[in-house]
């Protein structure tokens, strides 16, 4: 539920090199702190995990634009390192099928892993005192919350609020592109530009050395003048810069509240609507998840061990 769908170059090294970098670091210590015991016992199981978290990130819900990750069931039943590790390998499959871009898999393994780790730990935390069936559904919904607002954070910085909303994925591939285009018509304008420019001031050096033959000490006059100009333009240019600053921060919100108003879940529409969907996408993955525990639990227990 919690996983990007954004193609490769759109994110900036930044955000995805680090991504790789702090998922490299998280596997090497999980590892080496995990018995090898352990991690040979729960091998095939972890296979298993692997084969449906990836059938549940691949295939849609139907009656929501969402996905199942089951990343915490898979946690509690393989354990936090081989869950973490499966999350790894599934994310680079998905990748390679073009269900997100290679450069993300880094913060797609961060984003859906951390719901490994953290539901693993209230998992353990909470059976002490609730079962297992109540314990598994409390993890789950707090670590699916958290994957989420992740997820909300990265893709608001980078991309945009409306990039947020639950849409096709082939809509990236559509941005991407527009956004190349956009990218293209600017040089233009750049270049357009640049010529004008170019001309203004042959125009105006010109001027200068015909206004220099003629009165050398009226071009100093008119170089102070020019030089107070050009602060005054300058600060003038710095407020104006600081408006559209804080106007394309106004634009966003705007679009955003736009594309929430285009939101429709049935016969609901705007923030129901998308609120609505939600629900019901975590509901879904916290209610398989309490029925998966609760199925092992009765056949074999020490799984959850």
């Amino acid at each position: 539920m919690s996983h990007l769908h954004i193609p490769d170059g759109i994110l900036p090294p930044i955000w995805w090199v680090p991504g790789y970098i702090l998922t490299a670091i998280i596997l090497v210590i999980l590892i080496k702190t995990t018995k090898k015991e352990d991690l040979q016992r729960k091998m095939p199981l972890a296979g298993v995990g692997a084969a449906i978290m990836l059938l549940g990130m691949s295939v849609p819900l139907g009656i929501v634009p969402l996905h199942l990750s089951l990343a915490v069931m898979v946690g509690l039943i393989v354990g936090p390192t081989l869950g973490f590790l499966v999350v790894f390998v599934v994310n680079v499959i998905l990748a390679l099928f073009g269900h997100g871009g290679i450069t993300v898999v880094g913060l797609n393994t961060l984003v859906i892993g951390s719901e490994v780790l953290i539901g693993y730990f209230l998992f353990s935390q909470f059976r002490k005192r609730l079962s297992l069936g109540k314990s598994a559904g409390v993890a789950a919904l707090i670590a699916i919350l958290i994957s989420l607002t992740m997820m909300v954070g990265i893709i608001g910085t980078t991309l945009g609020l409306p990039e947020i909303l639950p849409h096709d994925h082939d809509d990236h591939a559509h941005a991407e592109d527009h956004h190349d285009d956009e990218d293209h018509h600017h040089d233009d304008d750049e270049d357009h530009h640049d010529d004008e420019d170019h001309h203004d001031d042959e125009d105006h050096h010109d001027d200068e050395d015909h206004h220099d033959d003629e009165d050398h000490h009226d071009d100093e006059d008119h170089h102070d003048d020019e030089d107070h100009h050009d602060d005054e333009d300058h600060h003038d240019d710095e407020d104006h810069h600081d408006e559209e600053a804080h106007d394309h921060d106004d634009h966003d919100h705007e679009h955003f509240g736009d594309a929430v108003q285009d939101v429709n879940y049935f016969f609901l529409s705007g923030w129901i609507a998308l609120v609505s969907m939600f629900i019901v996408g975590i509901g879904l993955e916290v209610t398989v998840t309490v029925l998966m525990v609760n199925f092992i639990s009765k056949i074999k227990p020490d799984l959850l061990n």
